[in-house]
């Protein structure tokens, strides 16, 4: 977080304007402020103005300090790494409270018909408060749009617009995740999984699994933690290991062939790893298992391999 707000801090120090200047249904208003007096910043969505049949969104992301959100669905404490997106007009809150004294964050206020509507559209399945990582995609394309705005970078409105519909399209994929995360979470292992099977004698990094996605390596890397909190290369090495610990308890085969066959330099190089993640060597894991060896694979529990993979 230190490193984030202190981007938002130079980007802000370095700013040329507050707002764009292409036309009042496409501009964007961009501001980063700290608050300490609690009697003096106080805003409630039906007494600030705004017209109902133009609304428009206040984006607001915590960087330091807290500050309090609160509609129809209760009061929430918004501390660094939240953010929440309120409709004006509408009925919320949100304010510094007695007991905080400081909240620094930064803001877009945003008026694109086509952008509020959207969101207001998600609104109505998920509450607007969020835990929003530093380095996850919607806190990049939040950033990228606040940059422009303050840099006044953009050549067009149809740069400004395309920004913001990068902004809302990872808005929307962020709040849909927060509400089937167990679906696309087993969609994106279960694929990823099948590739590395597929392929398990091959040592590959992040940049071939990216490329299946038609993705950046770093692109990649943020949507796969995003959706199953794994690195990609954490989940690989999982899956490697899990193919190799079968194969550890059903065959006699030499550490040297198990090594090779699921994709390890050598067998120093997956005794390394082995035990670093198991904490035993693999000739030790064979002789605790010896007593199962069948047919069916080890299994060992997703939070189990959480632990294991950190």
């Amino acid at each position: 977080m230190d490193a984030f707000r202190q981007r938002i801090r130079q980007i802000y120090a370095r700013r040329t304007t507050h707002f764009t200047r292409f036309g009042s249904d496409v501009d964007v208003y961009a501001g980063l402020e700290e608050r300490t007096v609690p009697s003096a910043y106080r805003w409630d969505g039906l007494k600030r103005g705004g017209d109902a049949q133009h609304p428009y969104i206040v984006f607001q992301y915590g960087l330091d300090g807290w500050g309090a959100y609160a509609d129809a669905g209760g009061e929430t404490r918004i501390l660094p790494g939240m953010a929440f997106s309120a409709v004006v007009p509408s009925s919320h809150r949100y304010f510094l409270p007695e007991a905080s004294g400081r909240w620094l964050f930064f803001f877009l206020i945003v008026h694109h018909p086509y952008v509020v509507e959207r969101m207001i559209e998600r609104h109505k399945t998920c509450r607007p408060v969020f835990t929003i990582a530093p380095e996850s995609l919607l806190a990049a394309k939040t950033v990228a749009l606040f940059e422009g705005v303050c840099q006044g970078t953009f050549p067009d409105r149809f740069a400004l617009e395309q920004t913001q519909f990068e902004f809302l399209l990872e808005y929307e994929r962020f709040a849909h995740r927060l509400q089937h995360p167990q679906e696309e979470s087993q969609r994106l292992l279960e694929r990823v999984r099948r590739h590395v099977l597929a392929h398990l004698d091959q040592a590959f990094g992040v940049e071939e699994l990216a490329r299946l996605w038609e993705m950046s390596r770093s692109h990649f890397s943020h949507h796969f933690s995003d959706v199953t909190g794994l690195s990609p290369a954490q989940y690989v090495v999982r899956v490697r290991l899990q193919e190799a610990a079968h194969r550890l308890t059903v065959t006699r085969d030499k550490l040297e062939t198990i090594a090779r066959q699921t994709g390890f330099a050598d067998a120093n190089h997956f005794c390394k790893v082995f035990r670093r993640h198991y904490h035993v060597s693999p000739g030790e894991f064979r002789r605790q298992f010896e007593a199962q060896l069948d047919d069916q694979p080890l299994r060992i529990s997703d939070d189990e391999w959480k632990s294991i993979c950190r």
